[in-house]
């Protein structure tokens, strides 16, 4: 009888376990489907390279309704004098095409650890090369891994922190939350 018990609640500890693993996965891919599009900033992506101390990370989402929606997540910078998209690959800087920080569908907010910066992409806010084409056009830059975003401040006014954007980062980091064991929040919210 008391064996019983002790496989009884074994098993449901198991049945428990395997269900919140479960949620995880499918939380971090649904994550990953929604925000596809993602980097990860330092001042060592910057060219030249910057010391900043500073990290971010950067996603956006698939084209739907005409937008793009994005979230710029900073830590150490609280004084950004500018965010963008920029087209260029990894160790080229590139033109501006849009601009992230001072658009009319942006909210940026500065926290006690750095910056938030969110908002929507719409093909008529984009500008340089972009200018007259669509966020299908902005999308496939990414995927190929021809955009970058960076975060300027008025120590580094060609920019601190830099990431560039792909497909592969979301999934590298959707592969690594669903074989982690901890459950992370993000303080960034639509």
């Amino acid at each position: 009888m008391y064996s019983s018990k002790i496989l009884l609640g074994t098993v449901i500890a198991l049945a428990i376990s395997l269900s919140v693993f479960a949620t995880v996965s499918l939380v971090d891919q649904v994550y990953a489907a929604k925000y596809p599009y993602k980097a990860q900033l330092s001042g060592k992506n910057e060219v030249p390279p910057t010391q900043s101390k500073a990290t971010g990370e950067a996603e956006f989402t698939k084209v739907a309704n005409a937008t793009m929606k994005y979230r710029v997540n900073v830590t150490g910078i609280s004084n950004a004098t500018g965010a963008h998209i920029h087209i260029g690959k990894a160790g080229a800087n590139g033109d501006v095409v849009v601009d992230l920080l001072n658009n009319p569908q942006s909210k940026d907010k500065d926290t006690a650890y750095g910056s938030i910066i969110r908002g929507n992409v719409t093909a008529s806010i984009l500008k340089g090369p972009m200018q007259g084409k669509t966020l299908d056009d902005l999308a496939a830059a990414m995927e190929s891994g021809d955009a970058y975003v960076n975060v300027h401040t008025a120590q580094h006014k060609d920019g601190e922190i830099r990431g560039q954007l792909s497909l592969e980062a979301a999934k590298q980091k959707a592969s690594t939350n669903s074989t982690n064991s901890t459950v992370g929040f993000s303080t960034l919210t639509e």
